[in-house]
């Protein structure tokens, strides 16, 4: 069994699951939201592979407000990480699309922020356009 960096038993398996439960269209609606729920709820104390991995799972939702609003509720703790925007940003291109909806200006805030020190995550940022009533 391998820990993550709290010394604790890895989440990456459980979120993986998590993950193929979000892809399978014969999982209810309601059923994904509990479970996306309970990832929320404990997004904060996912180490930076565990976040990773999360962001894969609720990528696996698609393009849907429920995967969007999830991602956009981890957002300032998993950019707080080391090497999460890049992944977060292809999550929310998976789930949320390529507009900077008014809930993600905070995210995108602080991924400008983060795009000082990364010209590769500076480069992808204009490919996101921002809401023409801001």
């Amino acid at each position: 069994m391998s820990l993550n960096n709290h010394g604790l038993p890895s989440r990456v398996p459980v979120i993986a699951e998590l993950g193929r439960l979000f892809a399978d269209p014969a999982v209810p609606d309601a059923d994904k939201q509990q479970a996306l729920d309970l990832l929320v709820q404990d997004h904060a104390d996912l180490d930076e592979v565990e976040a990773q991995s999360a962001l894969w799972a609720i990528s696996q939702l698609g393009r849907c407000e429920m995967a969007c609003h999830a991602l956009l509720d981890c957002a300032p703790a998993w950019l707080a990480l080391a090497d999460t925007a890049q992944p977060f940003l292809d999550a929310y291109l998976q789930t949320c699309g390529s507009q900077v909806t008014v809930a993600a200006k905070t995210a995108f805030a602080q991924l400008h922020t983060l795009a000082r020190h990364d010209a590769e995550l500076a480069a992808r940022l204009p490919d996101f356009a921002s809401p023409c009533n801001s």
